[in-house]
C-alpha cells in the first residue's frame, strides 16, 4: 500500500520540468487535439517503472504562459482505482483551498469513472495574476494487456485582465468540455 501511495503522490505532484529529451512513452503521438485546439508534445517523464506522464501545449506557447494544456498520465498498478486517485487529488485541493480563495472543485462519477472539475489561482486573497481551470478524467484502462489507471486532463489558463472574461466563459464551456474529454479515446501503449 505504501508503494501505491508513493506512486499516487508522484502522479499528482508537480514534477519539475527540465530540458530532457521528449519521448512519446505512451505512443499517443506528437500532436493531440482537444476541442479544435491542436497541441504538440512538449514534455514527458517516466520517473518510476510504473508511472508515465506526457504534456501537450499549443506550438507557440510555453509552460510559463500557456492558454491550454492536455495531459495524459498512466500508472501501471491494478490496486490504484479511479476512486482512490480522485480522492488523493481532492485532498490536495482541500489543502490548497486554505490559502487559495479561488480554489473550488466538483466531482462527478459515472460507471466507475470520475471527473474532477476545479479552479485554482496564484491569488493570495489580494492580487490575482493567474486563474487555472482543469478538468480531470480518471478511468481504468487496459495498456499492453494489463489493467492501469489513466488520467487525461485539460488545463486552461487566463492571466491578468483576461481572468474575469475567462471565468465568466467557463459556465458556457463546462458541459461541452466535460463531454468532449470523456468521449476522447486516448489509447496508450507502452513502447
Amino acid at each position: 500500500m505504501k508503494k501505491i501511495l508513493t506512486l499516487l503522490m508522484i502522479m499528482f505532484s508537480c514534477v519539475s520540468m527540465s530540458s530532457q529529451e521528449i519521448v512519446d512513452y505512451l505512443n499517443v503521438g506528437n500532436t493531440i487535439e482537444f476541442n479544435g485546439q491542436k497541441m504538440v508534445l512538449r514534455w514527458s517523464t517516466h520517473p518510476m517503472e510504473l508511472y508515465y506522464l506526457q504534456e501537450w501545449i499549443p506550438e507557440d506557447e510555453t509552460f510559463d504562459n500557456y492558454s491550454q494544456m492536455f495531459t495524459v498520465a498512466v500508472i501501471l498498478a491494478e490496486e490504484v482505482t479511479p476512486e482512490l486517485a480522485v480522492q488523493m487529488k481532492v485532498e490536495e485541493l482541500e489543502e490548497r483551498a486554505k490559502t487559495d480563495a479561488c480554489c473550488n472543485y466538483q466531482v462527478l462519477e459515472n460507471n466507475g469513472e470520475y471527473i474532477l472539475d476545479f479552479l485554482v489561482s496564484d491569488g493570495n486573497g489580494k492580487t490575482l495574476n493567474l486563474l487555472e481551470w482543469d478538468i480531470h478524467h480518471y478511468k481504468t484502462a487496459i495498456i499492453n494487456g494489463k489493467k492501469a489507471q489513466q488520467l487525461n486532463f485539460v488545463s486552461t489558463r487566463a492571466y491578468g485582465d483576461d481572468i474575469m472574461p475567462f471565468l465568466e466563459s467557463i459556465k458556457d464551456k463546462r458541459a461541452e468540455w466535460i463531454n468532449a474529454l470523456t468521449q476522447m479515446d486516448v489509447k496508450c501503449e507502452i513502447k
